[in-house]
Order: C-alpha cells, then sequence, then structure tokens
C-alpha cells in the first residue's frame, strides 16, 4: 500500500475573492446539552443528503483549502448526495476565507472563540441533514479519500460507523517516533481504564449513522480531544457495539500540530475525568430520549450559507 498525496495546494484566494465567503456566527453555548437541545439531528434527514462531513480546524493555513478541495473531488466521484460543514473553532489566520468556490454545498460556521476539538464537532453536528455523519481533521494527514471508503463499508455492513484504526494490519503511518509513542502510551492507558474493544479511540476519521449521532451526543460534555474516547465509552454503555475499525494512511502534517505538550496532558486529565463519570458517576447509559426545546440556543433560526460558487 502507498500513501497517497494530497493535491497541489491551491493558490489562496485574492482579498476580493475572499469577501464571497460569509460566516455563520454561533453563540456561544453555555453547555454541550444546551447546543444539543438546538440540534437538528433530532430531525429525519433531507433525502437528497446521504453523506454530512464536519471539518472542524483552528488556524490550519491553506492546508484547510487543500483538505476540502479534496474531499469534495472524492465525494463527486463517488456520486454520492452530500454536504461539508467546516468549523471554525475561533480561527484567528482566515483560513476559512480560501474555501471561497469550492462547491456549494460547503458550508462555514463560526464559533466566536477557541473551545476544543470536541465544541466543534457538537457545533457542525447540530447543522447535519445527512443519513450518515462524520467528520475528518483539517490538518492534512488523512486522506480525504478514507471518507469515501469508510462510507461504502459503512452502506455494505449497515455498520453504526466506522473508524479510522491505525493499528488496523493495512493500516500504514508517516507520523513521527514522538507521536507513535505518544499515541501507544495513550492507548495502553485507555484500554486499562476501559476495555475498549475499540484500538484506536483517537484518529481523525469517522462516519456514523445519524441515529447513533442522535441518541449518543446529548450524554457527550467532552469539548476537546477527549470527545473522540467519550464517545466509544458512551457508545458501549449504551450497547451499541457494531463500530468497525477500517485501514488508513497517515502522511505527514502540512501544517503545525495543534497537539502540544500540555494538550496532552489536559487530554490525559480529562480521560480520567469520563472514567469517573463511567464508574462513579454511571452519566453513560439507557437510551435518551429527544430534548423537548429545539431553540434555546437560538441556533436553527439562524441559516447556513454555502461558501462561494463552484468554481
Amino acid at each position: 500500500m502507498t500513501i497517497t498525496p494530497l493535491l497541489p495546494a491551491p493558490a489562496i484566494p485574492t482579498q476580493s475573492q475572499s469577501r464571497t465567503v460569509r460566516r455563520v456566527p454561533l453563540a456561544a453555548p453555555r453547555g454541550i446539552g444546551e447546543l444539543f437541545d438546538a440540534s437538528r439531528l433530532w430531525r429525519g434527514p433531507e433525502t437528497s443528503i446521504e453523506l454530512t462531513v464536519v471539518v472542524p480546524f483552528y488556524n490550519p493555513g491553506t492546508t484547510l483549502r487543500r483538505t476540502v478541495l479534496r474531499l469534495v473531488d472524492c465525494l463527486r466521484a463517488e456520486g454520492v448526495g452530500f454536504e461539508v460543514i467546516a468549523v471554525s473553532d475561533g480561527s484567528t489566520d482566515g483560513s476559512e476565507d480560501t474555501l471561497a468556490g469550492i462547491d456549494p454545498r460547503v458550508r462555514v460556521l463560526t464559533s466566536p472563540r477557541n473551545q476544543g476539538k470536541g465544541a466543534a464537532l457538537h457545533l457542525g453536528f447540530a447543522r447535519a441533514r445527512g443519513s450518515w455523519v462524520g467528520f475528518i481533521d483539517a490538518d492534512g494527514d488523512i486522506d480525504p479519500a478514507h471518507v469515501v471508503e469508510y462510507l461504502r463499508i459503512a452502506r455494505r455492513g449497515g455498520h453504526a460507523g466506522v473508524y479510522a484504526d491505525k493499528r488496523h494490519a493495512r493500516s500504514e503511518s508517516a507520523a513521527t517516533a514522538f507521536r507513535r509513542l505518544v499515541s501507544l502510551v495513550y492507548s495502553t492507558l485507555v484500554t486499562m481504564l476501559f476495555l475498549l474493544a475499540v484500538r484506536d479511540t483517537q484518529t481523525g476519521c469517522k462516519i456514523f449513522r445519524r441515529d447513533v449521532l442522535a441518541d449518543l451526543l446529548p450524554r457527550l460534555k467532552e469539548r476537546r480531544f477527549a470527545f473522540d474516547l467519550e464517545f466509544f465509552v458512551a457508545a458501549r454503555a449504551c450497547g451499541i457495539s457494531d463500530l468497525v475499525g477500517a485501514p488508513v494512511r497517515l502522511q505527514a502534517r502540512m501544517s503545525g500540530s495543534t497537539v502540544t505538550t500540555s494538550t496532552i496532558l489536559r487530554t490525559v486529565r480529562d480521560t480520567f475525568t469520563i472514567f469517573g463519570r463511567l464508574r462513579l458517576d454511571r452519566q453513560y447509559g439507557p437510551k435518551a430520549a429527544a430534548p423537548s426545546g429545539l431553540t434555546r440556543l437560538g441556533l436553527m433560526p439562524v441559516p447556513s450559507v454555502p461558501c462561494g460558487q463552484p468554481s
């Protein structure tokens, strides 16, 4: 298996071109539960949209456009009805403006401040209209072609979800030795604490059935990188086991990593917090009912705006 490079870096739009991107500002949620009360996930999917892909990002530079371009090209080639929701987690580098002109099915949501990957995913999922809902990281180390591969696997098997598993026998990685070590230590910790069947909770490419997300998201409280782990912990507590790991090709990152020493330590702390919720508070469990209020945050009346016109 060879590692497929992403598309060459496209030119950054000029100032006049960037003005075609209209941002949708979102109020900062007072809590994840309140955000989900405003979620569209509780409604049925739109028949024309099979797949929603959320792309959370924080100051990724031109890598964001490369990733979204490649993603859109792969989805077009598959012939699937799709939408892409790029969520700025308080980015300040103007990277969302580089998405101008890619495709009208690409929308941009902007959070007023940096809250973490998990919070950005919640914002994107709350606007999802597809029967399948997934996400991919924006930093360029995962080929977006995997999104299409995972959708095919999910369709064929009728699975609850498909996730990137870098420990799969057919996976390849160009990650640095340090990142591999951190990943190994963290996965060992997760195995010791939670005894999950999932071998890789953290690689940033996953697809889930819409109803699975609608059931699990109200239970999840993590706003940062431990969001992925908490999802799998809640899934097991609810008896959702049909989550399938698939091969992934991890490429060299094209933008600086948002994972720092402080991020790693915070993720470890959040991991123990999740363990406490599971074992002591027993916060994950029986199926949740749909929230009765859908407008507490006032999110739904704000229209999502296509990011420019097709090029």
